[in-house]
């Protein structure tokens, strides 16, 4: 599993810039810190895929640089 989250990070960081990478990894953090950890939630490798495709998705339509 843990092949999985590797394996769409390093898809991700080919297919945006640096910028867009360092933002969406920072806001998917934030996001789980946020929304799991302040519940007690873990959050498993798939999660953080999901998560993350989600931020990216969001990050990519807004245009963020």
């Amino acid at each position: 599993m843990i092949k999985l989250a590797f394996k769409f990070l390093h898809w991700l960081r080919q297919n945006v810039t640096k910028e867009q990478f360092k933002t969406i990894l920072n806001a998917t953090d934030e996001d789980i810190k946020f929304n799991r950890l302040a519940f007690g939630k873990r959050t498993s490798q798939m999660q953080y895929v999901n998560i993350c495709s989600r931020t990216a998705q969001t990050v990519i339509k807004a245009g963020i640089q």
